[in-house]
């Protein structure tokens, strides 16, 4: 994928790479209660022994025809609103990167992998299955 280029400024053109605009979108669903972005294991693992933290946590951006679309992958807490969630994710990183990079993305697509059931859902099916 090419590098995304702003528009030529008096001083100089300037060139962001797309990792760096996955690491953003991954730093705002990081800090979005309730969301738990993935990141590759291996990948992960290799940068945790360099002290180096993946950033980028499950986003990956594309471009289609001229069009930059994001896709962000990740877990949900139970009992979170699946669809108010995604919308406020996909506002959130879309403003992160206009004020960040003056960058407008077409599509944020949320992926949801999984939920991941609060502890005392668990001990409650235990509950009534002990009734009968």
């Amino acid at each position: 994928m090419e590098k995304y280029s702003n528009q030529t400024a008096v001083l100089g053109a300037i060139e962001i790479a797309p990792e760096v605009i996955e690491s953003i979108a991954g730093i705002v669903a990081s800090k979005v209660e309730g969301f738990h972005p993935l990141s590759g294991i291996i990948k992960t693992s290799v940068n945790t022994l360099f002290g180096r933290e993946e950033l980028a946590k499950g986003a990956y951006l594309t471009q289609e025809q001229g069009e930059f679309i994001l896709d962000v992958y990740g877990n949900v807490d139970y009992g979170v609103s699946i669809p108010k969630l995604a919308l406020l994710l996909q506002n959130k990183i879309k403003e992160q990167l206009l004020f960040s990079c003056e960058l407008e993305i077409s599509q944020v697509n949320i992926h949801v992998q999984t939920i991941i059931p609060a502890k005392n859902v668990d001990s409650k099916i235990f509950e009534l299955g002990d009734e009968e």
